[in-house]
């Protein structure tokens, strides 16, 4: 159930899992409780939060060079602030794939494709976030080898796939885990302030030329190689 509420484009697979359990999704007026219940969707009709859900014909898949400042969230009147709704404004019911804290800026993935979502954020599949870092001092090789070593932080070791001084006060770093806020925690732990914060890349998406504050669809090679 919770991977065909993901393909409809509700939300991503572990978010429908949590509508599930929490009740909000009903089939043939019956709420179910299980994500593994198993429907026919031809015959079945199924509600969110009393919305009616049906499976989208096409996909919509959006590239988006998010402000600082702007909220990462599709859900309209549950944070204080502008979201990424504000910006982005199309009739699709997109989501975020993967999310981006309040003060981070840089390359967001929008779309209803929920299973491409599930297979990018899942850290079975190891896909690569890169982000550009302005710190608020000059970076020391110390700093460095720490970095490399591994910080431990209260919810397990955070290790970055790669850490590279690209400035006085410039790093790139590349990671491949999900810990919340990491890339911030991290550093904050050794002491080296954040100043400014950037994603770059997703897996093989890039954030290339577009200018901060807008966005773009995807291009069909751009689709395919996300999938593959």
């Amino acid at each position: 159930m919770a991977k065909y509420l993901a393909r409809c484009g509700v939300a991503s697979r572990r978010a429908c899992e949590e509508f599930i359990r929490a009740g909000w999704v009903q089939v043939n007026g019956q709420v179910i409780r299980t994500p593994e219940t198993r429907i026919d969707p031809a015959a079945a009709q199924i509600r969110v939060r009393g919305r009616s859900v049906q499976p989208p014909r096409t996909h919509r898949y959006i590239l988006l060079n998010k402000p600082a400042g702007i909220l990462c969230t599709c859900q309209k009147g549950r944070e204080k602030g502008r979201t990424i709704l504000d910006i982005v404004r199309v009739p699709e019911r997109i989501f975020p794939a993967g999310r981006l804290d309040r003060d981070t800026a840089g390359l967001l993935l929008l779309t209803d494709d929920g299973d491409l979502v599930q297979k990018l954020m899942h850290p079975s599949f190891e896909q690569e976030r890169e982000y550009q870092i302005e710190t608020g001092r000059s970076i020391l090789q110390r700093d460095l080898d720490k970095l490399r070593e591994g910080i431990h932080l209260e919810d397990g070791l955070s290790k970055f796939a790669r850490v590279q001084k690209v400035g006085e006060r410039r790093l790139l770093i590349i990671l491949k885990e999900g810990k919340k806020r990491q890339i911030r925690r991290t550093l904050l732990k050794i002491g080296l302030p954040i100043k400014n914060l950037t994603r770059i890349r997703l897996g093989t998406l890039r954030l290339t030329s577009l200018p901060l504050g807008k966005w773009r669809d995807l291009t069909p090679k751009e689709i395919s190689s996300l999938r593959a």
